[in-house]
């Protein structure tokens, strides 16, 4: 705790703090040159100033929706297995894939990763991912690579291509 520190004999303003904080009557000189601010565009003075970096975008992270996972039926998993088994004979191989240029729109199923959220580990968003097909992996890990991003075949609820 700070101790009390007397002011010093010499201060050039002592009069002035001695007076203390000057109160305005409703009509005097100062109140009719200065009339006080309205609160709204007071507020707007401090608006720009962030003084928690990062705090806004932390707040605007939590209000991103998220959803509950999609469960397909039979029928929609046999539609995707016919397309992706389609796929996979134009891209069998990296010389395939590169001379086939197959162009899809993957919509999937991407987990909230923000440890924060209450979504995490139950949530998630669906996302669209459009490129070319390079590699699918239908035995192993089961998944297809589109654009550089691999996409688990469980996380995908529909493929459009044009092939």
């Amino acid at each position: 705790m700070l101790g009390y520190m007397p002011m010093p004999a010499d201060f050039k303003y002592a009069d002035v703090f001695a007076a203390g904080r000057p109160v305005h009557r409703q009509r005097d000189v100062f109140s009719v040159k200065h009339p006080a601010m309205d609160p709204v565009k007071r507020a707007k003075i401090f608006s720009p100033f962030d003084a928690l970096k990062g705090f806004t975008d932390a707040v605007e992270a939590k209000d991103e929706l998220y959803v509950e996972r999609v469960e397909l039926s039979e029928d929609e998993c046999a539609a995707l297995d016919c397309i992706i088994a389609d796929l996979l004979e134009l891209v069998r191989n990296s010389g395939a894939a590169r001379e086939n240029s197959v162009t899809v729109t993957v919509t999937h199923f991407v987990p909230c990763a923000d440890e924060n959220n209450d979504a995490y580990g139950c949530r998630g968003q669906y996302v669209k991912t459009t490129g070319v097909v390079s590699c699918i992996d239908p035995a192993v890990k089961r998944t297809m690579t589109v654009d550089g991003k691999r996409i688990r075949f469980e996380d995908i609820i529909k493929i459009g291509y044009g092939g």
